[in-house]
């Protein structure tokens, strides 16, 4: 954003600079004598310093090498017994001064701080082996002196504070230093300082130049780039003035309503695109949004562009303000919905004939409900003749009967209940078709448990080993999968009744995908996988029935009711050594769904 500096600035700007010419030798001549005279009193508060810790480092060293004169073997005297006493009465005094001298520098405070706790420690240990030497005990007083040596070293702490000072002083001689080189260019400065001033001010007059020649640059180049993108959309975009004749059009806007940029530049929205924009009540809205400040949103219309295609379109508009204008000006931007549109026709003829299907689909199935009627109630009634009479027959020839005759009445009567039978599979198999499904959560454990149960009454004789996974709680029907657990270990205990000891496994696994797969596989005669496509058929067998008995419509009951709850189901087998029955059910989060125990 360029910065605009207006006159007024500009002179209080120009003002500031005179009078910094006209104080700066007087400033600068002030501030170099006080300068001067601060670097004298700091040489000689440095000197004083130095010399203090020279005089504390001087007592402690006094001090120590009179014990250890003592300890060389000198006689005690007066002389020894007052250097050796000496700095306990100095020193603390000493430190006091230096404190109160640097107390303008932190760090050198705790320097001394860190000072004094050497002194105190060397002093304490001093006066330690003093009274050790007046007890005769030489080694004791020796091994004090090492331990004031080697736990408080005075050097390296005195070199710090004496460094320190060493430093502030060649920095305040570098100052003061600086400052005399200062005062002898003062005369020079203010003798250019009027050539300065008008360098200053050509410098600064081209930079702001320069400023708004790159402002000016940018601005041209977001407005060019602006431009691009506009032009670049494929959504037709339009700016009108207040009486909606046209200022600005994209290129999408052009050529969807046969626009030229250039020969139509002011036309009003209404003569665009050989009537497309005639609509009185979007022009009505139009208007509003200008004059008013609302906006339009998703206003759908009809129109016939210059190609002839009438196409679906949703308008929207609102009012913005223009930088270089105080009129405001109405955004337009048009979105082509005509494959949308043509699509929900498209869905909306798929729902009118997917309705149909469904009225079909409820006919087959009123169909089949009245055929189930017909099976139940008009195919029973022959078939009660059927065997009514056979007993009836069998009772009147009674021991005129011979063995022939016995016979046909026998297969009569047995074909008939095996009739009556398939009917009431088949009619079981429609109602599995047709009924709702009462989903909730199922413990697949407990329906298990109870079909093994129920195949245990009729196989006590049998040597059965039961290998049972724990089950899952999945969400179904619960009669409807009950049906399934007891037709599959029905089978199981059913193709294994030839084996002295059979083996049934029941299974499950979870697949990545979080369905549940379930297996029953058992070790009995097993099936040819070429005829594994007819297993779950109605009235399909793969053995005959004076091996196996049963009617065939199990497995396709099985199928019907996995298939209901979107599972699937398959086979695998071998002729002699097996099979293996396989469901799967959808993956349903329920509260609580977890393996059980067996």
């Amino acid at each position: 954003m360029m910065v605009r500096i207006g006159p007024r600035w500009r002179l209080v700007g120009l003002l500031t600079a005179v009078l910094a010419i006209v104080a700066l030798p007087y400033i600068v001549t002030r501030s170099s004598s006080e300068e001067a005279l601060n670097s004298r009193d700091w040489v000689a508060h440095t000197s004083e310093v130095k010399a203090s810790v020279y005089e504390l480092a001087e007592y402690l060293r006094a001090g120590e090498a009179a014990i250890y004169a003592r300890l060389a073997g000198a006689p005690a005297s007066p002389a020894l017994e007052e250097r050796a006493r000496a700095p306990r009465k100095v020193v603390p005094g000493i430190l006091a001064g230096l404190r109160e001298m640097t107390r303008d520098n932190p760090e050198q405070v705790g320097r001394l701080g860190a000072l004094e706790t050497i002194a105190s420690g060397r002093m304490a240990l001093a006066e330690q082996a003093l009274q050790r030497l007046q007890a005769g005990d030489r080694t004791g007083a020796l091994a004090s002196m090492e331990d004031a040596r080697e736990l408080f070293p005075l050097r390296k702490q005195i070199d710090a504070v004496l460094a320190e000072e060493t430093k502030l002083l060649g920095s305040r001689r570098a100052a003061a230093a600086k400052m005399a080189a200062n005062n002898r260019l003062v005369l020079l400065i203010a003798a250019l300082a009027q050539v300065a001033l008008l360098g200053i001010v050509v410098v600064v007059s081209e930079r702001q130049i320069a400023i708004r020649l790159a402002a000016e640059s940018r601005v041209a180049s977001a407005v060019s780039r602006s431009q691009l993108i506009v032009q670049a959309v494929r959504e037709p975009i339009a700016m009108l003035d207040r009486q909606l004749r046209t200022l600005l059009v994209n290129t999408a806007f052009a050529e969807l309503y046969g626009f030229d940029p250039e020969r139509d530049q002011k036309l009003p929205l209404d003569q665009i695109g050989d009537g497309a924009w005639t609509d009185t009540a979007l022009l009505q809205r139009l208007g509003d949004v200008i004059t008013r400040d609302r906006e339009l949103w998703d206003y759908e219309l009809t129109q016939r562009t210059v190609d002839g295609i009438d196409r679906f379109v949703v308008i929207n508009a609102r009012r913005i303000e223009q930088p270089d204008n105080t009129d405001p000006a109405l955004l337009l931007t048009v979105s082509d919905i005509t494959a949308r549109a043509l699509v929900e026709q498209k869905v909306s003829e798929l729902n009118r004939q997917l309705e149909g299907k469904v009225e079909q689909v409820s006919d087959v199935n009123r169909e089949l409900e009245a055929f189930s009627y017909s099976v139940s109630h008009d195919l029973r009634a022959p078939l009660r003749h059927i065997s009514g009479f056979a007993a009836k027959l069998e009772a009147q020839l009674g021991d005129k009967a011979d063995d022939r005759v016995r016979h046909y009445i026998d297969v009569i009567s047995s074909s008939s209940r095996r009739m009556a039978q398939l009917i009431d599979d088949l009619l079981v198999f429609s109602r599995l078709g047709r009924g709702a499904l009462r989903l909730q959560p199922v413990d697949m454990q407990s329906l298990v448990d109870e079909a093994r149960a129920l195949m245990d009454t009729d196989t006590r004789h049998r040597h059965i080993e039961w290998k049972i996974a724990p089950m899952p709680i999945v969400v179904g029907d619960e009669n409807m999968l009950r049906t399934v657990w007891q037709n599959l270990l029905g089978n199981a205990v059913k193709y294994t009744s030839n084996r002295e000891v059979a083996t049934i496994e029941v299974g499950v696994n979870r697949l990545p995908a979080g369905d549940y797969e379930f297996s029953v596989r058992d070790n009995g005669a097993g099936f040819d996988m070429q005829y594994a496509g007819k297993l779950f058929g109605v009235f399909q067998r793969l053995h005959r029935a004076s091996e196996f008995p049963g009617n065939g419509i199990g497995l396709a009951n099985v199928r019907r009711i996995i298939a209901r709850h979107g599972g699937r189901t398959w086979a695998e087998g071998e002729t002699g050594v097996g099979a293996t029955f396989h469901f799967s059910l959808p993956a349903s989060d329920v509260p609580g769904a977890t393996t059980g125990d067996t």
